[in-house]
């Protein structure tokens, strides 16, 4: 009876190995698959100088941009989000309609946004991409605003004659002419509008704020040159129309 028992055993850990090392194997695949699967590609594309539009699920102030990824990484209903960077606000989307080009914000989305191409960390980031472009009035003038991204920070802004009223023809003024060009850094736009007349084009100093992801009015104003008879320049105003540019959303 001994002797029966004792092969028993015997035969149990001569099994055991086997089984251990099958165990063992099946685990390692279980967790290859699954690391695998954690590492098949980035969590979010980003995309810089863009703001989101769509189902806002929190706005967050004063946050980084590193706080801000946490927390929507760490929640499963997180679309996306992006930030701003002048007011360090940190914006949660459920779910993620369209982006748009956005100055002084960044964006991260879980998926691509549709039609829309400034992505950093995608293999189509060499795609050349044109100015963001917006319509607005003017005194009586639709104009055209261009902000393009420049690569040492900041984004340059063209201000352009759209469809301009009929009477600013007779003084050289047509679809295409400049009005406006400078830069801008968070909200603050500063730069050399142009003053074109009889006497031809003279610039002069303009400053303003603007919110590239508000469509609200907003003015450039700076000392304007007022000419003689003779087109020199005889004083400079601050209070007439050339002096206070206003756009408005068109």
């Amino acid at each position: 009876m001994c002797d029966l028992k004792n092969r028993l055993r015997e035969r149990r850990g001569k099994n055991a190995g086997p089984l251990t090392a099958l165990y063992g194997a099946l685990a390692a695949i279980i967790l290859v698959g699954s690391a695998a699967g954690q590492d098949s590609g980035p969590r979010f594309n980003d995309y810089p100088d863009t703001a989101l539009k769509g189902f806002i699920t929190a706005e967050l102030p004063k946050r980084d941009i590193g706080e801000c990824r946490r927390i929507c990484e760490e929640r499963s209903g997180c679309a996306g989000f992006d930030h701003r960077q002048q007011n360090k606000t940190c914006r949660l989307f459920g779910s993620v309609a369209s982006a748009a080009s956005g100055p002084g914000s960044f964006a991260a989305t879980r998926e691509r946004v549709p039609d829309y191409h400034l992505r950093s960390n995608s293999v189509e980031e060499a795609t050349q991409v044109g100015p963001a472009q917006s319509t607005w009035t003017h005194n009586g003038s639709v104009m055209s605003l261009q902000v393009t991204s420049s690569a040492n920070g900041g984004s340059k802004v063209t201000i352009v004659y759209d469809i301009p009223k009929s009477e600013l023809a007779s003084v050289g003024i047509h679809h295409g002419t400049t009005l406006f060009e400078g830069r801008l850094d968070g909200s603050n736009l500063t730069g050399k509008a142009r003053l074109t007349g009889r006497c031809g084009i003279i610039q002069y100093d303009v400053s303003g704020l603007y919110d590239a992801l508000s469509l609200a009015s907003f003015y450039l104003r700076g000392a304007s040159p007022k000419r003689g008879n003779d087109c020199t320049i005889q004083s400079w105003d601050s209070a007439g129309p050339n002096a206070n540019l206003r756009f408005d959303p068109s």
